[in-house]
């Protein structure tokens, strides 16, 4: 009875012993091959199983070698394409393909493993070679290989003109699929085909946007302009005609379709251009004015101009809801110069000293004198216009050249004697020089520093000796800097027989003459004036002023 038993226990452990040696035997053959790849792995045909990853990296390595150069031909029906995998952007990708080398047998359920693994003693493991494509290059490469075969689709065009609005239809095109390409080219690297060669008609290509939306728009934007626009600011208004609100509309094509869009910047272009500073209201500086010797503040005035930022948004509103009118804000603009800013300068009085010249007395200012008639005294007269209301503000240089620019006929002066390098000559702003000497002893006797300046190559008795500029395009040019804390007003006035400029602010220091030395340079006198400066605190300093002129005769030193 218990022989049975026996044979019945063997018959059982047998199956068992088998399924044992299996899963041990697939256990240590995949160790084995741990730092490898597995057993019976074949890499598009080609043996690479048991082989180490140096071994696979180089037989990949070499399979990829010159695959940029491999020809593909690109059948259209019409005509065949021929490029390179690598122009095309197709490249065979090493790392991807060895990385699937490895992994194959030793990815998917794990019960299924040791049974694909026996399967491989009939069946090798399979692993296709890798490759990758760049979209953007292969389509570049396409639009320059089919060149004028392509046509893009041609989208349909709103156009706004004076006459109304007009719709250009679309046109579809014709070009091969970039994606439909690249996908069999990727098949055709994987089966190995050398050279690449594909079949690929041109497809149709519809414009993204149909002639009945286009026609919807154009539809819109004649609505939107079909009658007048009054738009108000600041209580003007200005009507703009259907023919002018057509050109501030344009079609442009979005993710959503085609919008009709306002110019913004056309809109305010016209704005600005029909209403600009709104008539009267332009800013304006605060400014001074002497009458009868009395410094008078004219206060500055705050413009209107059109218009605030959201005018155009506002126009665009109104013509898009059908309105007939529209009111837009107007901006303020403010003066350079405030009210405030120019009480601030304290311009209220002469300021100098008094000093004697010519038998008369200088009392904070300065004049000179000149024979009536003369071509010159048109050209003192004209740059002391030009010069009347200048104010210095702190800080500030400044120059007659700068101010009043190049004497031209253009700006009324007349040809008047001269010397230009020693001689006598006659040129247009003639004798402008005794404005400027008059001005740099107004500014000597105000104990102002000065810039550049330059006196007289000879000396003539109408001007204080040592004491005086000349003037010349672009140079020499006459400078004073305002060093004290108020502006500075320049005043001129004028007889046939005189020049005097008078220098307004609150007085602050003031200069003396108090010595002048000569002595010979060459052919020429060097004269230095000598000044001495008084500040309000008490304290004094002194500086000179030069001029060094020619012997009679002599043209230069």
């Amino acid at each position: 009875m218990r022989r049975p038993r026996t044979r019945s226990i063997i018959g059982t452990g047998i199956p068992v012993v088998v399924v044992m040696l299996f899963f041990g035997a697939w256990a240590f053959d995949t160790s084995a091959a741990a730092d490898g790849t597995l057993r019976n792995v074949e890499l598009d045909g080609r043996d690479v199983g048991g082989r180490s990853e140096a071994e696979v990296v180089e037989m990949v390595a070499a399979m990829a070698e010159d695959f940029g150069a491999r020809p593909v031909e690109i059948d259209t029906g019409a005509r065949t394409l021929e490029s390179t995998a690598g122009e095309m952007g197709l490249s065979f990708d090493v790392a991807a393909t060895v990385r699937a080398v490895f992994d194959e047998g030793r990815e998917g359920a794990a019960l299924a493993r040791p049974f694909a693994w026996a399967g491989s003693f009939v069946s090798p493991y399979e692993v296709s070679s890798r490759f990758s494509l760049r979209d953007d290059q292969l389509a570049l490469v396409l639009a320059s290989l089919e060149g004028e075969d392509a046509r893009a689709p041609v989208e349909p065009v709103v156009t706004p003109t004076p006459e109304g609005i007009t719709v250009e239809p679309g046109q579809p095109g014709e070009a091969l699929d970039p994606d439909v390409v690249a996908e069999r080219l990727m098949e055709a690297a994987r089966a190995g085909e050398d050279p690449l060669t594909i079949e690929v008609v041109p497809e149709q290509r519809d414009p993204v946007i149909s002639d009945a939306q286009a026609q919807a728009v154009a539809d819109r934007a004649a609505a939107y302009t079909s009658d007048p626009l009054v738009v108000t600011v600041a209580g003007q208004q200005v009507t703009f005609e259907p023919a002018e609100l057509r050109t501030w509309l344009g079609a442009q094509i979005t993710s959503d379709g085609m919008a009709l869009e306002f110019d913004g910047e056309a809109i305010t272009a016209a704005l600005t251009e029909r209403i600009g500073s709104l008539g009267d209201a332009e800013p304006q500086d605060a400014r001074f004015d002497v009458v009868n010797g009395t410094v008078q503040l004219i206060p500055a005035v705050v413009g209107l101009a059109c218009c605030a930022d959201d005018a155009a948004s506002r126009v665009a509103d109104a013509l898009r809801g059908g309105q007939p009118t529209v009111e837009v804000e107007a901006v303020t603009q403010e003066p350079e110069l405030t009210t405030a800013e120019a009480e601030a300068l304290r311009i209220h009085e002469p300021v100098g000293t008094t000093t004697e010249w010519n038998g008369q007395a200088q009392v904070k200012s300065f004049t000179t004198y000149h024979a009536p008639g003369e071509a010159r005294v048109t050209n003192i007269h004209r740059i002391a216009d030009l010069v009347r209301g200048a104010l210095v503000l702190p800080g500030e240089t400044f120059s007659v050249n700068g101010h009043v620019g190049q004497r031209t006929v253009e700006k009324g002066f007349v040809v008047a004697g001269a010397i230009a390098n020693g001689e006598h000559v006659d040129e247009v702003g003639g004798g402008v020089s005794q404005f400027a000497t008059t001005l740099f002893n107004a500014a000597f006797f105000a104990g102002l520093p000065f810039g550049e300046y330059q006196a007289h190559s000879e000396h003539f008795s109408r001007y204080p000796r040592g004491r005086e500029a000349t003037m010349g395009w672009e140079h020499p040019d006459l400078q004073f800097v305002n060093d004290t804390p108020y502006g500075i007003l320049i005043w001129t006035s004028y007889t046939d027989t005189s020049i005097t400029v008078t220098l307004y602010s609150s007085q602050h220091a003031f200069g003396e003459q108090v010595a002048q030395t000569e002595e010979p340079a060459g052919n020429c006198t060097r004269v230095t004036t000598t000044r001495r400066i008084t500040y309000p605190d008490g304290t004094t300093a002194t500086d000179t002023v030069g001029a060094r002129y020619r012997q009679g005769g002599a043209t230069s030193c």
